[in-house]
């Protein structure tokens, strides 16, 4: 963890300080490198540290690794073939204005599902009825934000609020704005309320809080308008920075969803699915010794709550686990024939 800290810490990515306020904004707790002082080597110091890296910046970083070209946006999985041949894939590619777009087809070797929780790639591979989802009781709304000047959002301080019902997040998202907010206000943000300066970061914040399912579907499928106004209903007069971050939110960047979880899907499930008969090569003597070639990871594989950022940090430890099975199972020497790639091993 140490190791891991001071690579992050080198390129500034790890907050100084996280406060946990009542809405009024007494502070109720903090801590942090500001608070307990950096670590040394010991294993029980650095357990007390959270590294934590804004999203939009993580992403540049894995980004600036992969080769030009390899990302395609705009693809929506419609259906897919597995068979001792390989994957055949169909997509609806988006084109441009029109969410309808044309149908491609694609081959691949391993399609991995990393498509959320809603995954088109675990519907045909699991179904829906197999681990089904289940409602926590409460929902989300979450907003990207260029940053009001506050302290609390000097892009390398974490903070949280609650008043016993209603909780809201709020984290660096990014140090510049360079993507989200950049093309909607620039540095100084004017809303329909008042113009508002801005530390010239971006700051993404989650609010939560109980509401039952069908209410919770209901609003948010009113649209970014309506979790613009039920989120500045409960938090608008709450401590600064909150009611100003609220308001600098563009209402396009965002978005609220009721949650929801599923049980964990048995080694054997993930491995072989439930949708067999979609197999070209479903025959017994076939399948029955191979193992599939789709598997999952993230949401898609165990979808949970979207608090504490374990989700990510889930996914991100499957990608590492299946990078190195899928790196096993390819960089075998010349002329050296390998087992069957055994993929669901990564996401046990």
């Amino acid at each position: 963890m140490v190791k891991v800290e001071k690579m992050l810490d080198a390129l500034g990515f790890i907050p100084s300080v996280m406060f946990f306020h009542t809405s009024d904004g007494t502070v109720v707790g903090e801590w942090g490198m500001k608070v307990w002082g950096r670590p040394d080597t010991k294993a029980d110091q650095a357990s007390r540290q959270n590294a934590h890296v804004p999203r939009q910046e993580l992403r540049r970083m894995l980004m600036e690794k992969i080769q030009p070209g390899t990302i395609q946006w705009g693809h929506a999985l419609v259906h897919y073939q597995d068979s001792k041949d390989g994957l055949q894939l169909k997509f609806q590619k988006r084109d441009g204005e029109s969410s309808e777009g044309s149908v491609i087809e694609k081959t691949a070797t391993v399609l991995v599902g990393a498509d959320g929780i809603r995954s088109a790639v675990r519907r045909q591979k699991i179904g829906d009825e197999e681990s089904p989802l289940s409602y926590l009781g409460c929902i989300v709304i979450l907003g990207i934000s260029t940053s009001p000047v506050s302290n609390l959002t000097d892009g390398e301080t974490v903070f949280q609020t609650a008043d016993g019902t209603t909780r809201l997040y709020a984290m660096p998202f990014s140090s510049v704005e360079e993507t989200a907010t950049a093309s909607l206000g620039g540095k100084n943000v004017t809303t329909k309320e008042e113009p508002y300066e801005s530390n010239g970061g971006e700051t993404m914040w989650q609010l939560s809080f109980p509401m039952k399912e069908e209410d919770a579907i209901k609003l948010s499928q009113l649209g970014s308008s309506a979790l613009k106004s039920e989120a500045l209903a409960r938090c608008g007069s709450w401590h600064h920075p909150i009611p100003t971050l609220l308001k600098m939110t563009p209402e396009t960047l965002i978005s609220g969803y009721p949650v929801y979880d599923r049980e964990l899907l048995s080694p054997d499930l993930l491995r072989s699915g439930t949708q067999s008969e979609l197999r070209s090569d479903s025959k017994k003597d076939d399948t029955s010794e191979r193992d599939s070639s789709v598997t999952l990871i993230g949401d898609a594989a165990h979808p949970m709550s979207p608090f504490k950022g374990q989700g990510a940090n889930q996914a991100l430890l499957d990608a590492v686990g299946l990078a190195r099975v899928l790196y096993k199972a390819f960089s075998l020497p010349a002329g050296k024939k390998g087992k069957e790639i055994n993929v669901q091993n990564s996401t046990r």
